[in-house]
């Protein structure tokens, strides 16, 4: 003890290291990170946790055959608002033709009819992909697929490792769903992009994830994904300049947009509100999207190399909703005429691209899955885009429709295949 006294010197390092790890811990709150960050891709990933507890209490609750609870106040709300005429996306249902993604030309689906039961909702439908599919509107769905509860983990710039993470959490949480909704898109394959270790790695995962598939995460990312998981300094870097403006600012953009886009996504089960600048909104000017393509391209096909891990995790969620009887829709969804010309044209990319699509179409073959390409689809065509690689809300829903349409396809094909069976 003696010794101790009179050697405490040697251990104000500890002190100090144990006071920082504790003070910096002030960087994850929220409070803060909506005053330090540059933007809100945090977000969307904090909120998927709680939305794992939520999709499981929800599939428990149906397993039970429990009633739905009475709508909140804020979802009623939501339903009159798109149910109101002047809503630009009012009446869309009703514009598709025979023969074409609604195949319903009165809109609507009445949900007294057969087989859509008015207070419980028995089927659970996962959505995963990148921002191109967090749009879907919720409240929409809600109303015209009735007997369907839809649960949407999509967030920013994800890929296939984010997706089996999801599922794998889903499934241990006791949920199965009944029908998985997958993205699946070239840029999510590129090795030689940061674009997976700044978002999936910087914001997803646990710690028996990377455990688990260790073999396949470079030591450099284990180690940027302990360090991220630690120090709340690290996972959420402060700017100076943002907090300096922000308290300046009390009508700071991302001060008024953080508190919106939260709300929406727990409203409506994890997707997305559009707010640049409105709901409606669409770009027009052609010169500009060709602009905004050359941008995305550069960040996320930039050193374009197809990445074999993606690869391993892509066939590694294929086989477990195999093995679980999970029927899955892969979706490609579709980017603007000059990105998708660019993509088509520009050999940096084309071959790459090639490659990709012969290797993914193989291991979709090989899982039996169903693939919608919209980029090259007859029933599906949208010419509305917020930037070069995001779809409008306009598109969203005839696009949702259509992936319905690809379940009771595949629920038909099943019930042939168990007739056939028994005979």
């Amino acid at each position: 003890m003696k010794w101790l006294r009179e050697h405490l010197y040697l251990y104000y390092p500890v002190a100090v290291f144990a006071l920082y790890f504790g003070v910096e811990k002030v960087f994850a709150l929220d409070s803060v990170k909506i005053l330090s960050q540059s933007d809100a891709t945090y977000l969307f990933f904090q909120y998927k946790e709680e939305l794992l507890d939520e999709m499981a209490e929800v599939h428990r609750r149906n397993a039970a055959g429990e009633p739905a609870p009475v709508e909140s106040e804020q979802s009623a709300d939501a339903q009159a608002a798109v149910a109101d005429s002047s809503d630009p996306m009012a009446g869309i249902l009703a514009a598709l033709q025979p023969g074409m993604v609604g195949g319903d030309p009165g809109g609507d689906i009445d949900p007294g009819e057969e087989g859509f039961p008015e207070d419980v909702r028995a089927k659970t439908m996962m959505v995963l992909g990148s921002s191109r599919l967090l749009y879907f509107d919720y409240s929409r769905f809600d109303r015209n697929f009735p007997d369907w509860e839809m649960f949407n983990f999509s967030a920013p710039v994800t890929a296939p490792a984010y997706y089996l993470y999801i599922l794998e959490r889903a499934l241990d949480r006791g949920v199965k769903p009944d029908y998985l909704v997958l993205e699946t898109d070239p840029f999510q394959f590129n090795s030689g992009s940061d674009a997976f270790r700044r978002s999936n790695l910087g914001f997803s995962f646990d710690f028996p994830f990377i455990f688990k598939y260790f073999s396949h995460f470079r030591r450099t990312d284990v180690s940027y994904f302990f360090a991220r998981n630690l120090f709340a300094g690290y996972r959420y870097p402060p700017d100076p300049e943002n907090i300096r403006t922000r308290l300046r600012n009390s009508s700071h953009p991302m001060l008024l947009a953080v508190p919106t886009l939260d709300a929406y996504q727990r409203a409506n089960r994890g997707a997305g509100k559009n707010v640049i600048p409105r709901d409606s909104w669409f770009e027009r000017d052609f010169a500009t999207l060709e602009l905004s393509s050359e941008r995305t391209l550069g960040w996320l096909y930039g050193n374009y190399d197809l990445s074999d891990r993606q690869f391993y995790f892509f066939e590694e969620i294929l086989k477990r909703a195999k093995a679980e009887g999970i029927p899955v829709t892969l979706v490609r969804p579709q980017v603007s005429r000059p990105m998708t010309r660019m993509l088509n044209t520009l050999p940096r990319y084309a071959e790459k691209i090639a490659e990709w699509e012969r290797r993914a179409e193989a291991i979709m073959q090989r899982y039996d899955a169903t693939y919608l390409d919209l980029s090259a689809s007859e029933d599906y065509y949208c010419n509305s885009f917020v930037d070069g690689s995001h779809m409008a809300m306009d598109c969203y829903h005839p696009m949702l429709v259509l992936v319905m349409r690809q379940y009771e396809n595949l629920a038909a094909d099943q019930h042939l295949e168990s007739a056939s069976q028994s005979k």
